[in-house]
């Protein structure tokens, strides 16, 4: 439980550190003409520390946000054995500035919840599920979903 507890400060540091937010989009396939969606892609977004101030695709200080995105991706995956498979991206050496997170310089990290079998079946609960208690876990960490604001302390 105090480990727990440990992993859990460590990972709400990163996530305010990096300034971690995401975003939640469908994966499709087409099939016959028809579009379903198969599953999910749960992006992480973070943002180089304060003090760099002109960053560059690869560079140290991107990698350095890349893994911790790689160390919260990790911590919110499901451990017990499901129908549901993840797969978390590889770093895409990019800059990302969206208007949505005040065009800041982000790094960004896909984590796509698909079927482990039978991939092109329709998304149903156990994806729906997974996503969900990945979302859970980014929220209790602090990371907010669409655009980084700090966590509010409680009174």
């Amino acid at each position: 439980m105090e480990r727990a507890q440990n992993d859990a400060g460590l990972m709400a540091s990163l996530v305010e550190h990096f300034r971690i937010c995401w975003e939640v989009w469908p994966e499709y396939t087409v099939e016959s003409h028809e579009k379903r969606q198969i599953g999910f892609s749960l992006e992480l977004y973070g943002t180089h520390e304060s003090h760099v101030e002109h960053p560059t695709p690869g560079c140290a200080d991107c990698l350095r946000v890349f893994t911790a995105l790689q160390t919260i991706a990790a911590y919110i995956l499901p451990e017990e054995g499901r129908p549901s498979a993840y797969r978390i991206g590889i770093y895409d050496v990019a800059i990302r500035y969206a208007p949505k997170r005040g065009n800041r310089s982000d790094v960004m990290l896909p984590i796509k919840i698909l079927h482990r079998h039978e991939f092109e079946r329709p998304v149903d609960q156990c994806e729906v599920g997974c996503l969900n208690e990945m979302k859970q876990r980014l929220q209790e960490l602090g990371a907010p979903q669409g655009r980084w604001s700090p966590r509010k302390e409680l009174p």
